[in-house]
């Protein structure tokens, strides 16, 4: 008996029945593992690449510019980078004028050494005989001012200005600066009078 596989593309003659059921079950299981082997191998997936072929760079701050320090005097910044007066104005609830700093500036024109010690540059601070936080209405009195320092081993600001404590003042501050003339701070802290200004100092 023969069997007559008939397809457009091939032919193929099989006498024994037997031999082609095994024939095309043969097929059958080919196709069949050759689909199950697509559906299951991974597919690759194409990663996402800049236009060059990698990742763009980060953009790094310029190598030409220097980064800006603040200056500093004593370990202290000066006067119109932290504000002292203010900070313990705050404390109290009062802020600066905003004419303020046009004040200051007029001022150090007009006395822009330390009184104490004549320092110039860095490290001077307008100083409030009294305090604007007690005296708002003095804050911007020309009269209420004098030129103080903040420098390295001579806080005169600190220790003419506030007898050692910012929220303390000395309304004899212009004739202490005479007093203590030219002093560094170890001076002026072993000095017996400061020390009872000291222990006599007002506080709020």
């Amino acid at each position: 008996m023969n069997t007559h596989l008939n397809n457009p593309l091939i032919h193929i003659y099989i006498s024994n029945p037997l031999a082609a059921a095994a024939l095309v079950v043969v097929v059958l299981l080919v196709l069949i593992l050759a689909l199950r082997h697509l559906r299951t191998s991974p597919r690759r997936t194409r990663r996402h690449r800049s236009p060059r072929g990698y990742a763009p760079r980060r953009k790094r701050p310029p190598t030409g510019k220097k980064k800006q320090s603040t200056p500093r005097g004593n370990g202290r910044v000066p006067s119109w980078q932290k504000d002292a007066g203010a900070r313990v104005a705050n404390k109290y609830g009062r802020a600066r004028s905003p004419e303020w700093p046009q004040v200051a500036h007029e001022h150090l024109s007009r006395e822009p050494a330390c009184v104490v010690c004549g320092h110039r540059g860095k490290g001077l601070q307008v100083h409030h005989i009294k305090p604007f936080h007690l005296y708002p209405e003095l804050e911007l009195d020309p009269r209420n001012l004098v030129t103080l320092c903040e420098t390295r081993g001579r806080t005169h600001h600190l220790l003419i200005g506030h007898l050692d404590d910012w929220e303390s003042y000395n309304l004899h501050v212009r004739a202490d600066a005479k007093r203590y003339a030219n002093q560094n701070a170890a001076t002026i802290k072993s000095n017996p009078t400061w020390q009872r200004e000291v222990d006599q100092r007002p506080m709020p």
